[in-house]
């Protein structure tokens, strides 16, 4: 076996267009962690946003890079491998920018999902998306401020124009990615899918050629680059494919499978 673990976004690359993880990818991820294999779900999602599809795919040694790396949870004991969230003085900041360019802002902490008001069409959307409900509390109104990530929804354009204001007013003291057009998402500096997977595979004595990584968004990057296998989902953005080595065929497709099935 060249593959000693395998990571996988959740959107667009191991869920398919119905939010589930076909049958076909199921089985194989099971087949291969009975051969050994470490499986990494990696997700821009809170640990609460993708318990529903880790318990789905049932395996016995799974572990969830979560928050694009801010926290990794072993989901069977929900232990807490790794934490690094932003710090307290950053995540004001951005609410303040939220607050100022009148944009929705998603908070996050102690694995709850936090937003000022029910009823934006933001949150409607999140909610179907992830599966999880959100908790009411204004954004001045937390005794800490302490959280493994925020994220900016609006319209492209206007996330855009957030992402501006976050960089003038930031610049490299955190870490903002898309994990999708209307998706901003703000980090720890020192955070992001790549960084952390390479911690992942350090603490349990995997090399990074021995790691395939699969994803289909610009939030994906970082981790795709840091394996020898970083391989791009027939779903995803020509410009993102022509960065990478590797594609396969989309979500709908069993890319996953199309490709591994090779290697076990």
């Amino acid at each position: 076996m060249k593959i000693k673990a395998v990571a996988l976004d959740m959107d667009g690359t191991l869920l398919c267009s119905d939010h589930k993880p076909s049958e076909r990818t199921k089985q194989f991820l099971l087949d291969i962690e009975k051969k050994g294999a470490k499986v990494i779900i990696a997700t821009g999602r809170s640990f609460g946003g993708t318990e529903a599809t880790a318990k789905l795919l049932g395996l016995d040694n799974g572990l969830v890079l979560c928050y694009n790396g801010a926290k990794v949870v072993n989901y069977k004991d929900k232990s807490v491998l790794f934490e690094k969230p932003l710090a307290e003085e950053h995540v004001k900041e951005l609410i303040n920018i939220a607050d100022e360019m009148g944009v929705h802002i998603n908070l996050y902490q102690d694995n709850i999902w936090y937003v000022d008001r029910a009823d934006k069409p933001e949150v409607k959307i999140y909610s179907e998306k992830c599966g999880i409900t959100p908790v009411v509390k204004s954004h001045d109104s937390f005794k800490s401020y302490l959280m493994p990530k925020v994220v900016f929804i609006g319209e492209h354009e206007k996330v855009v124009e957030v992402e501006k204001e976050v960089k003038k007013r930031l610049g490299d003291k955190i870490h903002i990615a898309f994990s999708s057009d209307t998706f901003l998402e703000a980090m720890n500096k020192d955070v992001n899918k790549g960084i952390t997977l390479k911690w992942i595979l350090n603490h349990f004595g995997i090399k990074e050629d021995e790691c395939a990584a699969f994803g289909d968004a610009p939030n994906d990057l970082e981790m795709l680059l840091a394996v020898k296998y970083g391989v791009a989902m027939g779903n995803a953005e020509e410009d993102f494919k022509k960065k990478l080595n590797y594609t396969t065929l989309s979500n709908d497709e069993d890319g996953i499978v199309e490709f591994l099935k090779e290697y076990f």
